[in-house]
């Protein structure tokens, strides 16, 4: 059986809904995903900052059908809340994709960057729960593919239809 990186995979999945582009900001903990986004055959738009990306990620699955948006863990993926949460509202289907520290980054028991200083990482994924249909973080590479599609599916199955609102 053919292996497949996890980026590769949840990039994949998305052409195959028929999104075609990404939006997102740049950021140090998911710099290593966003090298899939291109050669899984989806555009990548980059967007000054989260909030803006939201927006935009909003507008294109209003008119496309669902929307992806790519930030970073903290700060990046706390930005974007403010436009997630319209869309989440109106039932719009946008996947927040969050970069995360490393699990062996965390087990290391060093303080990182874009937390909270209490060693806990999931303050935000909690945070962010409150406006979404679905969350996970990917901790397992045995059962990844079958999360992003849980995730896929909750999306897709709890959101109108955006063409016909």
């Amino acid at each position: 059986m053919a292996e497949i990186r996890i980026g590769e995979y949840l990039f994949r999945r998305l052409k195959q809904m028929g999104i075609e582009t990404a939006f997102g900001v740049p950021g140090d903990y998911e710099l290593a995903l966003l090298n899939y986004v291109e050669p899984s055959g989806l555009n990548w738009i980059g967007t000054p900052n989260e909030l803006v990306g939201a927006y935009a990620a909003d507008g294109y699955a209003r008119l496309k059908g669902a929307a992806a948006l790519v930030t970073t863990f903290g700060p990046g993926e706390l930005s974007a809340l403010c436009g997630l949460g319209g869309s989440f509202c109106e039932m719009v289907p946008v996947l927040h994709i969050v970069g995360y520290p490393s699990f062996a980054a965390q087990a290391s028991g060093q303080i990182l960057h874009h937390t909270l200083g209490d060693m806990s990482y999931d303050h935000y994924v909690r945070m962010s729960s409150e406006l979404s249909c679905a969350t996970t973080v990917l901790k397992d590479p045995s059962n990844a593919t079958a999360e992003i599609d849980r995730v896929l599916n909750a999306m897709m199955y709890l959101s109108r239809d955006p063409l016909h609102t």
